[in-house]
């Protein structure tokens, strides 16, 4: 789901606002005014909204008293306009109404070797601590269980409860990754069809937020899948071979397209949701100890995040 906002406050806040992905309306149309109580104008603008429409606001040391006085809740107060504050508060304070309610998301891509484990991986451990959080690994080669350091079992185990896999039978073959963490699936080989559905079903009754680390998109697994989840993530490099590829993909009208090792802001014709950069130092730092990654690349995975977690909440 958008989160509509009514924005008060200068150019610093309006970039929080758009790396977190929120869409800038009126006052009457909003589920939420983000205001900066540091700014006059943006205080005077403030003072015209409707009080029943819930805030977050950045403050400095001289408002805390007067907010508080007030009543505004701790947790819609910011002490920075930064992207990473922002967006825990703003999922608190939207009313259940407004809320979003994406729960799962797969990761695909046009061809192989794009990042998507790396991707899942790095979400994975960002939205841990704040749902309970359960990776399906489709693609069984290894790589994401590497990444997030767990070793699971084998999709054949699992082969013979396709048409009757429940969130029990899930729960017992998942393999802890972190606290609140948990992974399935593993090599040698990917699930059926039919089990990939099952174990995407189950997976929602067991966890409150499901990652899908899935197979390209020609893959009828994926193709399966994509009408049942929230979100579709596309990730591609600009490469000549990926972007031709990417062309003769069928990708979702509403698939976030993300450029891996890249700065272009548009890929074939598409607008480029968010950009991954080129971190191959951060990367093989981290191969000796998987962990997420930080860096450039770790704070991109860091705003990604930051907006799942709004419209998962």
């Amino acid at each position: 789901m958008t989160v509509r906002i009514v924005l008060c406050g200068g150019a610093e806040l309006a970039s929080a606002a758009e790396v977190l992905g929120l869409i800038v309306v009126e006052a009457a149309r909003a589920d939420l005014a983000l205001i900066d109580l540091r700014d006059a104008d943006a205080l005077s603008e403030a003072a015209t909204i409707p009080g029943t429409l819930p805030r977050v606001v950045v403050l400095g040391d001289e408002q805390i008293a007067l907010a508080t006085a007030l009543g505004v809740s701790d947790r819609s107060m910011a002490r920075s306009c930064e992207p990473a504050v922002l967006g825990p508060l703003i999922a608190a304070t939207l009313p259940r109404a407004g809320r979003g309610s994406t729960r799962s998301i797969l990761v695909t891509s046009a061809r192989g070797g794009a990042g998507r484990s790396l991707l899942v991986a790095n979400l994975a451990r960002r939205l841990a601590p704040l749902r309970s959080t359960l990776c399906l690994d489709l693609t069984a080669d290894g790589t994401l269980g590497w990444w997030l350091g767990a070793t699971t079992g084998r999709w054949s185990d699992l082969e013979e409860l396709t048409d009757e896999l429940t969130a029990e039978h899930l729960g017992v073959v998942a393999t802890d990754a972190a606290p609140g963490l948990r992974l399935v699936g593993g090599p040698p080989c990917g699930p059926s069809v039919r089990l990939a559905q099952s174990a995407f079903r189950a997976a929602l009754d067991l966890s409150e937020l499901v990652l899908v680390d899935a197979p390209t998109l020609a893959d009828e697994r994926t193709r399966r899948l994509i009408p049942s989840v929230d979100r579709v993530i596309v990730m591609s490099y600009d490469d000549p071979i990926s972007t031709a590829a990417l062309a003769a993909a069928d990708v979702p009208e509403a698939a976030w397209l993300i450029a891996s090792q890249s700065v272009a802001t548009s890929l074939c014709g598409r607008d480029v949701f968010r950009t991954l950069p080129r971190a191959e130092s951060t990367i093989s730092g981290a191969t000796s100890r998987p962990s997420a990654l930080g860096g450039t690349l770790g704070k991109a995975y860091d705003e990604l995040s930051e907006i799942i977690a709004i419209d998962a909440t």
